[in-house]
């Protein structure tokens, strides 16, 4: 191998990306149809999360050697990271019929099924692929995965332990290891395989988000709410949709069965009620919860701008609307009390489009969801704004506030 590819791979493992490129850029300068140079450059433009530049590197690289199965491996895992779960398989089975025994290829290929929520097939490949090497952890991890999802929860734990046992220090593994737990329930034990994933790679993102929802798991509602969320995401992409509508539909007609007889009226009301702040403790716990980190030993530190922002904002605006309603409540008898009731409504329904908007701010070149949140709490200001200059204006405005509010959390079911 070339000696500036030597170098670049070790640069590589080292997290040294930018090295690893000049080096690699030596190497083409002296054979620019060099295709393993041009594999390694497709690797450090991945390692930067710039997928799509990497593809059209690797693709060159397999132009040059169309027979080379790990630059389809590779080619699989950048559509992976691409969360475009399709053409990584493609690729896959392209690189396992060139090379029938890389069990790294198996491995990639379970986690894409479990991502796809086909959890037997799964647990199938990562089979496949520990058949040829017992102990290759990638096969491992994915088989602990699919496990887990198919509540084979003693099988899925054996099978970390194993992993652990052949390298202890695999900061993969650990991170597996933690929402397998988490998604058991055990946050605890979760929390402490998320922090030695932390330890062994500080820059490991997905350890990071496990450990802050381990930590936030100490809050029963999150913790509830958390495990409906791997339950609903377990049945698959539709049921993400179709199982709220079908509750949403259900509480509907039973409550109507119920309220039409007056006997049951209280009890129609009562479930209403209750389905109403479930919805409710699903839009504010998120935020309400790392709002909780903000003041934890461990997860003040976990916490990014936005999520400390959104917290802070939705917090504030929730108080702000309790101050006003309070003030309200003190001069109900007085010409301003309608002013201050429109004013904490407003402040109340701003806390729901707070929770979704990025940091830093920034209208233009953002997403559409976070331009709509923006708008959603311009409008709510100019409720609040104008509830204590004009009461009818306020209201118009604060109607219109209302409606998008709503259109936009149902389209948000089906996003």
């Amino acid at each position: 191998m070339n000696p500036y590819i030597e170098r670049a791979n070790l640069l590589l493992r080292q997290g040294r990306i930018n090295d690893a490129i000049t080096q690699v850029k030596n190497a083409l300068e002296q054979n620019p149809d060099d295709h393993e140079a041009l594999a390694m450059y497709a690797r450090c433009f991945f390692d930067k999360k710039q997928f799509d530049g990497g593809i059209k590197i690797l693709m060159n690289a397999i132009a040059i050697d169309p027979d080379n199965h790990y630059y389809f491996y590779l080619l699989a895992f950048a559509y992976y990271r691409k969360h475009d779960n399709t053409k990584a398989i493609d690729q896959l089975q392209k690189s396992i019929q060139l090379n029938p025994f890389f069990s790294e290829a198996y491995g990639l290929f379970s986690l894409t099924l479990c991502e796809e929520k086909e959890f037997e097939k799964a647990l199938q490949k990562a089979n496949e692929g520990l058949a040829f090497d017992p102990e290759n952890i990638t096969c491992l991890n994915a088989r602990s995965v699919a496990l887990n999802k198919l509540k084979r929860t003693d099988d899925a734990i054996e099978t970390m332990q194993f992993a652990l046992a052949q390298d202890p220090d695999n900061e993969f593994t650990h991170a597996t290891a933690g929402w397998n737990y988490l998604e058991k329930g055990k946050n605890k034990i979760a929390a402490t395989h998320f922090k030695e994933s932390l330890r062994i790679n500080p820059n490991n993102n997905n350890a990071r988000q496990g450990l802050k929802e381990s930590l936030k798991s100490a809050i029963p509602p999150y913790r509830w709410l958390l495990q409906y969320n791997f339950w609903i995401n377990n049945k698959g992409k539709k049921a993400r949709w179709a199982i709220p509508l079908a509750v949403y539909f259900g509480i509907r007609i039973f409550s109507a069965v119920l309220q039409s007889n007056t006997a049951t009226q209280s009890i129609g009301a009562i479930l209403i009620g209750l389905y109403l702040l479930f919805v409710l403790t699903t839009w504010l716990i998120y935020p309400l919860a790392n709002f909780f980190l903000l003041f934890h030993k461990d997860g003040k530190y976990a916490v990014d701008t936005t999520e400390r922002w959104t917290a802070i904002t939705v917090v504030s605006s929730l108080a702000a609307g309790c101050l006003l309603f309070g003030i309200g409540l003190l001069n109900k008898s007085g010409k301003f009390f309608d002013n201050f009731l429109v004013a904490t409504i407003a402040f109340w329904a701003m806390a729901l489009p707070l929770g979704s908007i990025q940091y830093p701010l920034s209208f233009k070149g953002s997403t559409g969801r976070n331009k709509v949140a923006i708008i959603l709490v311009s409008l709510g200001l100019l409720t609040a704004f104008f509830a204590f200059i004009n009461v009818d204006v306020a209201t118009a405005i604060g109607l219109v506030f209302v409606v998008l509010l709503v259109i936009n959390s149902w389209v948000g079911i089906f996003r």
